[in-house]
């Protein structure tokens, strides 16, 4: 229904954040990282999720499109509903949950309030079983191979430094290499996945 509300942010709660859009107040529930980010005065553009229930019509707010498309990702989980899933963006940054994916890492999940053990071991199942078939998913959580540490490759290690998340910088270091060769300096393949980021 809306893809993004731009405006002065004019209260906070808890949870939500209030947002004056040309006089309107929309109420927006937003990850821990987003809320803590915005203060009461800023000027925001906020991508928008709506949840539309019988008894409910929910705005979720979140300030990069990779935190909004898992957040979409983790509803359709069986059994997880919007407050599982931003209690998980809430604990976890997109490179940390994709991590816990590709490590089969049920531990990661189990620390967040509200999932325990199977809720964390079915997550790790069906986002395994997305990839491949999900190019969006792909990108998010790297290409589905074998895990990889951010700092084990100087190049995903440079593009995570500059604000890259972990499946970005993998994403882009592979076109790089694949463009100019394994055997390009890492400072040509940084500028290169760079170059290729800048056109997304």
């Amino acid at each position: 229904m809306f893809a993004f509300l731009r405006g002065k942010v004019s209260q906070k709660g808890l949870q939500h954040i209030e947002l004056d859009v040309n006089g309107v107040g929309y109420e927006l529930t937003a990850p821990d990282g987003v809320h803590r980010k915005l203060r009461v005065g800023d000027e925001a553009k906020l991508l928008i999720h709506s949840y539309i229930r019988e008894d409910a019509f929910q705005l979720y707010g979140f300030l990069h499109e990779e935190e909004r498309a898992l957040f979409r990702s983790l509803l359709g989980v069986s059994g997880i509903g919007p407050k599982v899933a931003l209690a998980i963006l809430s604990s976890l940054s997109v490179a940390q949950f994709g991590t816990a994916v590709l490590e089969n890492d049920v531990t990661a999940f189990t620390k967040v309030g509200g999932v325990g053990k199977k809720t964390g071991q079915r997550i790790i199942l069906e986002m395994k079983a997305k990839l491949g078939q999900d190019a969006e998913l792909n990108a998010l959580l790297g290409e589905g191979g074998a895990p990889e540490a951010p700092d084990s490759d100087d190049v995903v290690a440079a593009l995570c430094s500059l604000g890259c998340t972990l499946g970005e910088a993998k994403k882009a270091a592979s076109a790089a290499r694949q463009s100019l060769g394994d055997g390009a300096a890492d400072e040509e393949l940084v500028k290169a996945a760079l170059r290729t980021l800048a056109k997304v």
